[in-house]
């Protein structure tokens, strides 16, 4: 039995998919229930906890050998995986896939990878088998532009000019973490995942632009601009001051490394970002 934690987010229901089309036994822990039925069906099976409390966590793992983890953003994401490890550990799990992000470690250059890094070192000390998904930035992060795409033709990012970024496709990110979930060989080792070629706001422009059939701009805006936007979207300041010094790796061109992960240990070829616009040009419709 696998237990995907995160199930509802972009690579959480991508693993559930693919891990049903391969027909493993497959257990998703959810904060709704009647959701993720909705969205998962029956032949998922459901469990309703949270990872900010541990107690609804044992019978979640029940009968687990395998735990998928990822989190969505949150202050306290730090503690809910190291909850979750804990949990896994005590419960007998033997093997744990986390996806953390690109370059995680204790003594990453920016927020967001220190705090992947804390989670990867007590994984590391739970005594199980780990293997680490280590994604760069997400296509998927461009459904939070789309109001703008829409209304006003562009899309507005502090990534500076002609930054290239190796962005993944969400689907791209599961991909590994199925295989890892289900090969062997996967134990104690951490892949970095990254899309088939380094693009730059402007190339996603034009790729936008050709897959849409009218005219999307990229326009760059400041750091602070962008601090200020998430601010006003409600994101604590803890978090949009990681976001933005995320971001600031873009322009230095620390983002634009490519890596065969996904071709490598898939099995197929990583997504473009034409593809990806394709599949969802709905979205941005």
């Amino acid at each position: 039995m696998i237990l995907v934690v995160g199930a509802t987010g972009n690579i959480g229901n991508e693993v559930v998919r693919l891990l049903r089309a391969k027909g493993v036994a497959t257990r998703v822990l959810v904060r709704d229930k009647a959701k993720a039925t909705s969205m998962f069906g029956e032949d998922v099976e459901v469990v309703e906890g949270d990872l900010r409390d541990p107690a609804s966590l044992p019978v979640a793992l029940e009968g687990v050998n395998k735990v998928f983890l990822v989190t969505a953003l949150a202050l306290d994401q730090v503690a809910m995986r190291n909850t979750l490890i804990d949990a896994a550990a005590q419960a007998g799990v033997k093997h744990v896939v986390m996806s953390t992000g690109i370059g995680a470690a204790p003594d990453a250059p920016v927020q967001f990878g220190r705090w992947h890094g804390e989670n990867q070192e007590r994984l590391k000390q739970s005594g199980m088998d780990w293997t680490f998904v280590q994604p760069t930035f997400f296509m998927q992060n461009f459904f939070m532009s789309a109001p703008t795409i829409k209304d006003h033709g562009a899309f507005y990012l502090p990534l500076g000019e002609n930054s290239p970024i190796s962005w993944v496709d969400a689907r791209d990110i599961a991909a590994v973490a199925v295989t890892a979930l289900t090969g062997a060989g996967h134990e104690g080792k951490a892949y970095p995942v990254t899309g088939p070629t380094a693009v730059t706001a402007e190339q996603i422009a034009q790729a936008m632009t050709t897959c849409l059939g009218k005219p999307i701009r990229y326009v760059a805006v400041s750091n602070d601009d962008a601090k200020a936007a998430m601010l006003d979207a409600g994101m604590p300041e803890p978090l949009a001051d990681a976001m933005v010094e995320l971001y600031a790796l873009a322009p230095p061109g620390y983002l634009g490394d490519v890596a065969d992960t996904v071709s490598a240990i898939a099995g197929a070829p990583a997504r473009n970002i034409e593809v990806f616009l394709t599949d969802h040009k709905v979205a941005f419709s």
